[in-house]
């Protein structure tokens, strides 16, 4: 059963736009920016337009800009914290043109923190130089404001979900969503459909994602038979603050490269033991060592020293984050911060070209939904970002040649899902506890199977009529935990953020990737990029 929901598309209110994209993150609100002067454009988001990982995002936007810097050293940096699994070809779109797009931004108004005249340039791990374009430590939040300046020409559909994409002989002709407030279905007739959905971090019981990212756009492309990518990998950030009320809080990673430490519940540095950086280690590495040091320990967290940064810096540096500690009575002239790893970004989704295409006719994908290969098995601190704006640049580019197509409405059916009440609340909170514990930053084939068992218990959930919000995130939640769980399985071997005890290190022939249609996993032929070493 392909589709979501029951319904007749003849039966069904119809509108039209040349473009729909879906989501309102980074990749979302540029792509529209762009293509509101190519056709009509609506922009569907099952939120607000700030409700994102995009709006949440810290640490900033990495970008070549200073004359000690090169683009040899970020793709390099890239490659590396990708451990051998990035596509060369595509970091180096990544790289090469951000200072383009980046420009672009700034000329729309968006005010990134200078000093002295110049952009005021941070560092976070891996990075080789300071490269890192912040607006105080609430980046996302001022890039995204920065677009909503410039929104006029695009229809905007908020409280709004993506029901499921129409698609025929391997087209897409539109969108089935339901408009949440008037409680109604309806369909939007499109030439070009660019999903820029967001990640699914909330698979995870832990995570620093807000509600909405449960994976929508990319269990809906999977469901039409798009190629998925890479999703065994998701990144689990190291520091996000503890709280007993279960609040995640995230604490950027340029804390750590501005001079916070983490110490261990004695009090003692650690880093130093796990990684030739330190602090400044790849993400993954990091992670984990502050889980093991959490095993050790009688106390759920570890510690971040701040105190040798100063408080007046940090509060001019992390107002955000300045602000969370002293609601939270954190004197952070002499107290640490207690912070334990969360999920926080996936590196995996729908295989797309350079360009943004995906393996459906004219259905393109970019930002966390995609998988441009740009990551490999752990992203590079501050490229995501800069991955959805520099790929959605490229998807409204390279989708303008169907603009002057003609475009002709087709009829699709769908009535045989089964009308069944289930407790949505439940299942979710059951799926994530079970993902934390069986899929999570430790895995093992014991684990994963024990996962999957759960997994195929549940099947039913594929069948049901998910035609509420509630029932549809059940629907993709489920179907991404399922997608992760299977590539996990087959990729015997630890790489990055995937890692297991039972093959606790990299193999040569594991270095490619792995790629899904429908339940079929398969090896991708071509050998990814040698690791670089530092």
């Amino acid at each position: 059963m392909k589709y979501s929901v029951n319904f007749n598309s003849e039966e069904l209110e119809d509108r039209y736009s040349d473009y729909v994209i879906i989501g309102s993150g980074i990749a979302g609100l540029n792509a529209a920016y762009l293509a509101k002067d190519l056709g009509k454009v609506t922009l569907i988001t099952k939120g607000k337009l700030t409700d994102s990982n995009s709006t949440l995002a810290q640490g900033g936007i990495a970008c070549v800009v200073s004359t000690f810097d090169s683009f040899d050293s970020h793709i390099k940096d890239t490659l590396y914290a990708g451990a051998g699994l990035c596509d060369v070809e595509s970091v180096e779109v990544l790289v090469k043109e951000a200072p383009e797009n980046i420009n672009r931004l700034i000329e729309i108004g968006i005010k990134f923190d200078r000093k002295n005249d110049a952009l005021d340039l941070a560092r976070e791990g891996v990075h080789s130089f300071n490269r890192i374009l912040h607006i105080g430590d609430y980046t996302g939040k001022g890039v995204i404001e920065g677009f909503l300046d410039v929104k006029n020409g695009i229809d905007i559909c908020e409280d709004t979900i993506l029901l499921d994409l129409l698609v025929k002989d391997n087209t897409v002709k539109g969108v089935l969503v339901k408009d949440l407030i008037k409680n109604q279905i309806y369909i939007i007739w499109a030439k070009i459909v660019i999903l820029a959905s967001g990640g699914a971090g909330n698979i995870f019981l832990n995570t620093t994602n807000p509600s909405v990212t449960t994976g929508d756009g990319i269990a809906i492309a999977a469901r039409h038979g798009a190629v998925l990518k890479d999703m065994e990998f998701m990144q689990f950030h190291p520091t996000v603050l503890y709280s007993e009320n279960g609040e995640r809080f995230l604490i950027s990673e340029a804390v750590r490269g501005e001079g916070g430490i983490l110490r261990n519940s004695r009090g003692e540095v650690f880093m130093p033991k796990y990684h030739k950086l330190g602090d400044l280690a790849p993400r993954d590495i990091v992670t984990r060592a502050i889980l093991e040091e959490i095993e050790k320990s009688d106390k759920p967290y570890v510690y971040l020293d701040v105190t040798q940064i100063g408080e007046k810096e940090f509060s001019e540096h992390f107002p955000s984050i300045y602000k969370k500690c002293i609601e939270l009575r954190i004197d952070i002239s002499k107290d640490y911060i207690p912070v334990s790893p969360a999920a926080h970004y996936y590196m995996g989704g729908i295989m797309t070209d350079i360009n943004g295409k995906t393996s459906i006719n004219k259905l393109y994908a970019c930002g966390e939904c995609a998988c441009t290969g740009v990551h490999g098995a752990n992203r590079l601190a501050s490229n995501s970002l800069l991955e959805g704006l520099v790929f959605s640049t490229r998807a409204v580019k390279d989708s303008s040649k169907y603009i002057n197509e003609d475009f002709k409405k087709d009829v699709f059916k769908e009535n045989g899902k089964i009308e069944k009440e289930i407790n949505t609340e439940g299942i979710k909170h059951e799926l994530k506890q079970m993902m934390e514990e069986n899929a999570g930053i430790i895995r093992s084939e014991e684990s994963l199977k024990t996962m999957l068992h759960w997994i195929m218990l549940h099947k039913d959930i594929l069948n049901i009529n998910a035609v509420s919000r509630e029932k549809n995130e059940i629907l993709c939640l489920y179907s991404i935990s399922k997608y992760l769980v299977m590539a996990a399985i087959l990729r015997k071997e630890s790489r990055g953020s995937h890692y297991r005890i039972d093959y606790p290190e990299k193999k040569e022939e594991y270095r490619k990737h792995i790629l899904i249609k429908g339940d079929e996993l398969y090896f991708d032929r071509q050998i990814c990029s040698k690791e670089v070493d530092r």
